[in-house]
């Protein structure tokens, strides 16, 4: 079994460097036979040759490797972020990976985010009216498929319950916005009732910001198309502390395959410093291992993450003046200790 690393842009390649390390602890620890391959694909590439995605990639990833290790992407000389949609956007809907499940970690418990990956306002449907170099009229237009939604909600439900969940809430506008609103409303409402171990809720989207913000253990999951679930995974990164302990999981039930990823960005503003925060990155390590059946390790990496982070070793995003990789040697350290 294979995974295939993109450590991309900034610090990226830090925070997935500390992740390999972590993945080489563990996978000689265990019984866990996990290789990997890293590739070049992010700025410098598209600077030298023009090349986001190479011709073929998505049909080799899927060929041969069961998940993928990401980075961020983002680059001051390409400002217009053309090779960050091409390499991130291409593999979530080149690769169908249309649930995005970002965890909130919180003092008293999980919150499960659920969000649409691959369609609504991100689709890019739309266009614009220039005159002068001055942009007269502008048109976005968000586009979901029924079944787009309901396979992303039967999932959803299914996970939850897997995961012993008793509460899901939909998150939608369809007061304001209410031909997409009203189809996310009447999938869900058909689809709760196959569970009748889950409570369904649903909530405008400002209101359940706002309560979120107020209370978020009133929530256990929370469903949300692509535009909104992008909003709300930003907050709950806020509630658990910053975009450094944030982490992501895109997956495709139907073919097993996995894209995981910190969701914070490149943040050239620090790389090569040696400050990144990989908590995130090992995160999504942790949800990688799990997702390729390795429980056991991903139990081993996620429980020593909160115990780094209050340590010495915390980096100065979490308050402290540690350093990438003195972070990364106490994770090894709590996990080397939680084997003997």
């Amino acid at each position: 079994m294979k995974i295939a690393v993109i450590p991309g842009d900034g610090i990226g390649a830090e925070v997935v460097g500390a992740a390999l390390r972590v993945l080489d602890a563990v996978t000689e620890a265990g019984s866990l036979e996990l290789g990997y391959e890293v590739f070049d694909w992010g700025a410098q590439r598209w600077l030298d040759e023009g090349v986001g995605l190479p011709d073929g990639a998505l049909e080799m990833l899927s060929r041969d490797y069961r998940a993928v290790l990401f980075g961020a992407v983002g680059d001051p000389r390409i400002p217009d972020m053309a090779h960050g949609r091409e390499i991130l956007l291409g593999l979530r809907r080149g690769l169908d990976l249309y649930v995005n499940h970002r965890p909130v970690v919180l003092p008293g418990g999980t919150l499960d985010l659920y969000r649409e990956n691959t369609q609504g306002l991100y689709v890019g449907v739309g266009g614009a009216v220039a005159r002068n170099g001055s942009v007269e009229v502008a048109i976005d237009e968000c586009v979901y498929l029924r079944d787009t939604v309901e396979r992303f909600v039967r999932h959803c439900l299914a996970d939850l319950r897997r995961r012993g969940r008793r509460k899901v809430t939909l998150v939608h506008k369809s007061n304001a916005v209410p031909n997409t609103g009203r189809l996310w409303q009447d999938v869900f409402r058909q689809e709760i009732g196959q569970y009748p171990e889950l409570t369904g809720s649903e909530e405008y989207v400002d209101s359940f910001c706002y309560h979120l913000v107020l209370d978020a253990s009133a929530y256990e999951g929370v469903l949300a198309d692509n535009m909104f679930g992008d909003i709300v995974g930003d907050i709950g990164a806020a509630l658990m502390g910053g975009l450094g302990l944030a982490a992501s999981a895109s997956i495709c039930p139907e073919t097993g395959f996995g894209l995981f990823e910190p969701v914070h960005g490149s943040a050239p503003d620090i790389a090569g410093k040696g400050v990144a925060n990989p908590y995130a990155a090992l995160m999504s390590l942790a949800l990688l291992l799990e997702h390729v059946g390795s429980a056991e390790a991903a139990g081993a990496v996620r429980a020593s993450l909160p115990v780094a982070a209050r340590s010495s070793a915390a980096t100065p995003d979490l308050g402290g003046t540690g350093t990438t990789e003195g972070f990364t040697d106490e994770v090894l350290r709590l996990i080397e200790l939680a084997h003997r």
